[in-house]
């Protein structure tokens, strides 16, 4: 008798190397919490047109800026910057070479300064839970009206979204105006489907850091608080 077991188990899954995040150390005093146009501004000055339009900036996340479920409305407020303080920008392996590059330079950020030091890469993460701290709306679209176009565009990804929470709205200030933004949760996606979402991103300004996805912790906490 010939008898093998059935094996139900899963190749475990393997996170490509195209995309990852590449993350500076930094040192500066202060930093305002609006300063998106600004750093955007100063990487155009030291990074090629083409290379801008690939890449993806976190931005500086301060202690006390908020996480985008309760961001500051003080938006023009500085805040001093720590040993901790990092900057994140999301690349494709082909522009490794170029934007680390930027390591121990110094960025001119309007009035301020800002130098980075050395850089190190952070992978993609495989988790379920993805969270976007701006995603470029429409400011007259209702919250309903946005995360149906969300759906629809994940759809377009190859992503049949399960669960979605929109956070609370922001604006993003530059010298020609402001961009009106909300925080998008997205949850219960598969591992690939989590890494498509952070390699591709959603709708525009990538260089101001919307629709730039990251791992979070779950939805459930942030669905019962909203409850």
């Amino acid at each position: 008798m010939y008898w093998r077991e059935d094996d139900n188990s899963k190749p475990e899954f393997e996170i490509p190397a195209e995309v990852y995040d590449l993350v500076f150390s930094l040192r500066g005093s202060r930093l305002q919490i609006d300063h998106a146009h600004a750093l955007a501004e100063a990487l155009r000055c030291r990074l090629k047109a083409e290379t801008c339009q690939r890449i993806g900036v976190h931005g500086v996340h301060m202690a006390g800026s908020g996480n985008g479920w309760n961001r500051s409305e003080q938006s023009d407020a500085e805040l001093p910057l720590s040993r901790r303080t990092r900057l994140a920008i999301r690349v494709h392996r082909d522009d490794h070479e170029e934007v680390a590059s930027l390591s121990q330079q110094s960025l001119q950020l309007g009035e301020q300064q800002l130098r980075l030091g050395d850089s190190s890469i952070r992978k993609l993460s495989s988790l379920g839970c993805l969270y976007a701290r701006a995603v470029c709306c429409d400011r007259e679209q209702s919250e309903s009206d946005f995360l149906a176009q969300v759906a629809d565009s994940l759809r377009g990804l190859g992503i049949d979204v399960a669960k979605m929470i929109c956070g609370r709205s922001g604006e993003i200030r530059g010298n020609d105006g402001s961009l009106f933004t909300r925080a998008l949760l997205v949850a219960d996606l598969s591992p690939e489907e989590s890494v498509a979402l952070q390699q591709r991103g959603l709708g525009d300004e990538r260089l101001l850091g919307c629709g730039l996805f990251v791992p979070h912790r779950g939805i459930d906490a942030v669905y019962n608080m909203q409850e």
